[in-house]
């Protein structure tokens, strides 16, 4: 990995468990993948490199059929981590929305916020919405509506959030899951979707809904919590604190 940016290589050594050093694994077209630990990867996008690379959406419109699923799916979704953007990125976006599917769309959601027609944008995710039919919550498509706080896109977000208010109610009776993170209570849904509504309207009702986890007995969910707040609340701070100190005993 030595070719890779010295300031990302560290922001990949952030990601490791104690002991590990960032060592590649695999590497794609468009990202290398590192091993962090025993368990655990870290992917970072080629695109994202000092040296970025660049791909020309001609050259992508004449590939695209003859791309794989995953094959799509991972320039997709790592196209869109670009830090810089302009027409040729906007050219290379529309046919990502022309030609993809959920699968690839909601793992580069977030690239819909660089597009300059904003209304074009907006009304593609909200429809994505209104057509969802999987199972899982379409989170990454919900945060990018929030981040652009358009009011149309409530009515479609809400009955995701009413389905999840009713099932983190559950704990009431059945308690505090020993796995919060895929047992069957959606906290993070739940406090993710509150999240986004509250930029979007602003209302007292979403963030009463999320103070109401602050305190809540699950480190992790006072953690998801303090996230759909945006709030530097005391766990943030006590896990900033831990991560610091991983840090300076890896240096």
């Amino acid at each position: 990995m030595g070719n890779i940016d010295p300031k990302l290589l560290e922001s990949v050594r952030r990601y490791c468990e104690p002991g590990y050093e960032p060592e590649l694994a695999w590497e794609t077209e468009w990202e290398y993948v590192s091993k962090t630990g025993a368990k655990s990867s870290y992917r970072l996008s080629k695109f994202m490199l000092d040296r970025a690379i660049h791909v020309k959406a001609s050259d992508i419109r004449e590939r695209w059929p003859k791309l794989t699923e995953n094959e799509r799916l991972n320039f997709a979704s790592n196209f869109w981590r670009k830090t810089t953007w302009d027409d040729n990125d906007t050219d290379i976006l529309e046919i990502i929305m022309q030609h993809g599917d959920d699968r690839i769309w909601r793992n580069c959601a977030l690239a819909f916020l660089h597009h300059p027609h904003r209304e074009r944008a907006v009304m593609f995710l909200i429809d994505r919405l209104q057509k969802w039919s999987l199972p899982d919550e379409p989170l990454n498509y919900i945060q990018a509506l929030g981040m652009c706080k358009d009011r149309r896109a409530t009515p479609v977000i809400r009955p995701f959030y009413e389905k999840c208010r009713k099932a983190v109610e559950a704990e009431v009776v059945t308690g505090v899951p020993d796995d919060v993170f895929f047992g069957l209570i959606p906290y993070h849904a739940y406090l993710a979707i509150c999240g986004c509504l509250f930029k979007i309207e602003g209302s007292a009702e979403y963030e009463e809904a999320i103070r109401k986890y602050l305190t809540h007995p699950h480190e992790q969910v006072r953690w998801w919590a303090e996230q759909a707040l945006e709030i530097e609340g005391p766990t943030t701070i006590e896990r900033n604190a831990v991560n610091k100190k991983k840090h300076l005993n890896r240096d």
